[in-house]
């Protein structure tokens, strides 16, 4: 019996450590951490849209005499460049009829003056008749300088693009005939590009003109071009029930992007400049919102004030120190004073 208790004892002195040595094992806590970083967080509303052509610098090509379409060189859609043929047009008869006569009337005005000059020298016809003759040749002249511009002397027109362009609504074809001043097509500056997304109605009132605007094709997130807001809708969309909000792009960078292509654009409504975690690293409790850093080793619970958030990170304050690691990975099984040892990322 003496024999038996003595074994006993024996096995549980040589028992002691072990379970020392798993309590201390139990005691460190595996976490992964990121160095304590200042930087720029930037607080962001998000919206979905398409490119269009910005109506301010649209470009109606028409012409400003009647005429029939005889061709048509560009399509919808298409790419031109300045000084490219767009459409021609064939006069009307009636036109050519007014060049004709505005012809006539000048060289009839001018042998006019011819005879009521010689009358005048021949004291037949007096100062005030060949003041008249004067005037109504200069009438003539303006008269057919008129139908010069509009182009009736000729028996054709064409137009061509004043600058880079996108061809926008195409609405004749050859063969159709015009009255003065219809519109034949739209052409847009390639380098002025507007913007409409659409926004949650909730957010409309944190959205103002002239805030930053990232936008960046959803086909294509390396091609970001940057822009301003225009303008903020006061009513919902009652196809996207959403509110829509016009964003101006920047000129050459614009040329990225073409009318039509679906958008996102990430509106900036706020910066703030600071020590920047990622959102994971916060933690919240009955004791307040707080994160763990590594010190010597050592979990630390540091109390913070989370401020916006942006890009997967908050903005926090708190008795934080710089080369503090913060952790981002292990922090719930955390408490004050506990051992860490890292994992590798």
């Amino acid at each position: 019996m003496i024999r038996s208790v003595t074994l006993l004892l024996f096995l549980i002195i040589l028992l002691v450590p072990v379970n020392r040595a798993q309590s201390a094992v139990i005691q460190t806590a595996l976490v992964q951490t990121v160095p304590l970083k200042k930087q720029v967080i930037a607080a962001t509303i998000t919206g979905y849209g398409l490119v269009g052509m910005d109506p301010l610098t649209t470009a109606n090509i028409n012409f400003p005499v009647a005429g029939q379409v005889s061709r048509l060189y560009v399509s919808q859609g298409e790419l031109v460049t300045k000084g490219a043929p767009l459409v021609e047009l064939l006069l009307s008869v009636s036109d050519a009829l007014s060049y004709s006569q505005a012809r006539s009337n000048l060289d009839f005005a001018r042998s006019e003056l011819v005879r009521t000059q010689y009358m005048t020298d021949q004291q037949l016809a007096t100062s005030s008749q060949l003041q008249q003759a004067r005037k109504n040749v200069a009438d003539a002249e303006a008269a057919l300088a008129a139908q010069k511009k509009l182009g009736t002397n000729v028996g054709s027109r064409l137009i061509r693009a004043k600058f880079d362009g996108i061809v926008g609504h195409v609405s004749v074809a050859p063969g159709d005939r015009l009255q003065a001043g219809t519109t034949a097509l739209q052409l847009a500056r390639r380098d002025r590009m507007k913007v409409t997304i659409g926004i949650e109605p909730e957010d409309m009132g944190r959205v103002r003109s002239g805030m930053q605007v990232q936008v960046s094709s959803v086909f294509n997130d390396r091609l970001i071009v940057p822009g301003r807001v225009e303008k903020v809708f006061g009513m919902i969309n009652p196809q996207t029930r959403l509110v829509d909000v016009t964003v101006t792009l920047r000129s050459k960078p614009a040329a990225g992007l073409t009318p039509g292509t679906r958008v996102k654009g990430s509106i900036t409504i706020q910066n703030q400049s600071g020590y920047a975690v990622p959102r994971r690293s916060v933690l919240k409790d009955a004791g307040g919102t707080y994160l763990f850093v590594v010190r010597k080793g050592l979990a630390r619970r540091i109390a913070v004030i989370p401020g916006i958030e942006g890009g997967g990170r908050v903005a926090v304050s708190g008795r934080l120190i710089p080369g503090d690691r913060v952790v981002v990975l292990g922090n719930y099984e955390l408490r004050e004073g506990m051992a860490t040892r890292e994992q590798q990322p």
